[in-house]
């Protein structure tokens, strides 16, 4: 299509206010009901098809129509929604706002505050939805949101984690909402570092008093799996696709969320069941290392640990410290292809090395422990990601020492 065409288009859909609004859920699986819809715009042009709506804004941005096409699209929004919100009080309505149209000459304008009041809702229970990645004059945006928030309005950042988004903006909009953005999503259930930075978010949303959407869910394993690492919130097409409002539209949505909480608290009780089985293999492998190590001299515990370690499929590293932190055996591994192109950054510790400040060694120590587990991090002798288990035996001669064996945290999450 020509840039003379689309223009025209546009102009078209400004003129006749011709915009089609569908609404896709955004629900809870944790309270299994549906908790706001999001209102999507597409443009009809004059043969009554479809205009995308990235089409749409593209044009408007050459066109500098984009305040006008961004307040065009809440007012049907709005609109639609009324009837809606009319049987359903508790409902949000998500309006999304172009972050890039938020600039001094429209802070202050009150257009959304009268568009919701002409629409008999209210600003609780509308969500003012800003791409964090699109805004290029915070100062407005900073105003912005203090203006409606003022109101009683609700401030979600949209598409978190995509691109090239601005984790400062979290602090400087400080959203009631976070939605975290698909890419991070998608396939999630089988990506541990998406899952990494999904948590992080989380717990980044969390600390600031932010609930989080998971955007962009397409399957139950997904849906399942943001639920567990602290989405209070899901939406995507394994819900529902975008559509118009129909009399029957929350009872269709709620189908799949009661399905899905169904299904979360079977995978619960499953994993609960894996979780206690793996630790239990787990710990006897430990206890038994510890049983056939102490029966033996420090000069003994390479070759003690080499047998050890190479009748399991489980860990990654074995080591010994002693009481100070001091490694006093080989690090010993069944593996042989650790990842050169790491480099000399990633290598197995020595003997003689310090490992006082390792938190495997220093909580144990200090907090007077027999056994101490660490979370996830990045192994020194491999570079790849482990957990730590060390746990305090004494030889046969009764000095004290302390056995460290680094594990694949996806065998065992603790």
């Amino acid at each position: 299509m020509t840039t003379e065409n689309a223009a025209a288009e546009l102009k078209y859909v400004l003129e006749n206010s011709s915009l089609m609004i569908h609404y896709q859920p955004i629900v809870s699986i944790l309270k299994k009901s549906v908790i706001g819809v999001e209102g999507l715009s597409r443009g009809i042009n004059k043969d009554n098809n479809i205009i995308p709506p990235l089409e749409l804004f593209k044009t408007a941005k050459k066109t500098q129509d984009k305040i006008a096409l961004d307040r065009l699209c809440r007012e049907k929004a709005a609109e639609g929604f009324m009837p809606l919100f009319q049987k359903n009080k508790d409902l949000l309505l998500f309006l999304n706002i172009d972050g890039s149209s938020i600039t001094e000459e429209v802070v202050g304008s009150g257009f959304i505050l009268n568009l919701i009041s002409k629409y008999n809702l209210k600003p609780e229970n509308t969500v003012l939805e800003i791409v964090e990645s699109k805004v290029t004059d915070v100062a407005s945006l900073t105003r912005f949101i203090q203006n409606y928030r003022n109101y009683g309005f609700l401030i979600s950042l949209d598409d978190v984690g995509a691109g090239h988004s601005n984790l400062d903006r979290i602090a400087i909009a400080k959203p009631d909402i976070v939605k975290i953005d698909m890419s991070i999503l998608r396939n999630i259930h089988i990506d541990y570092y998406k899952q990494e930075v999904f948590k992080s978010l989380v717990s980044l949303s969390k600390t600031l008093g932010a609930l989080v959407v998971a955007e962009g869910i397409e399957l139950e394993e997904e849906a399942i799996k943001a639920v567990e690492l602290g989405a209070d919130m899901l939406q995507g097409y394994y819900f529902a696709e975008p559509q118009t409002i129909e009399p029957s539209m929350l009872k269709n949505f709620n189908v799949p969320v009661r399905k899905l909480a169904n299904h979360y608290s079977k995978y619960l009780a499953e994993k609960i069941s894996l979780h206690k089985v793996r630790y239990k293999e787990y710990t006897d492998f430990i206890k038994n290392a510890l049983d056939e190590i102490s029966k033996y001299e420090e000069k003994r515990f390479d070759f003690q640990l080499l047998e050890i370690i190479n009748n399991n499929t489980i860990f990654e590293c074995m080591y010994i410290l002693n009481p100070m932190g001091i490694q006093v055996s080989d690090t010993v591994t069944p593996f042989t292809n650790f990842s050169k192109h790491k480099g000399l950054m990633f290598q197995p510790a020595k003997k003689g090395e310090d490992h006082s400040l390792k938190k495997y060694y220093y909580f144990l120590r200090n907090m007077k422990l027999s056994k101490y587990i660490t979370e996830p991090y990045i192994s020194m002798a491999s570079g790849n990601l482990c957990i730590t288990m060390s746990c305090v035996f004494k030889n046969v001669e009764g000095k004290k020492y302390i056995l460290c064996v680094d594990m694949n945290p996806e065998y065992l999450d603790i």
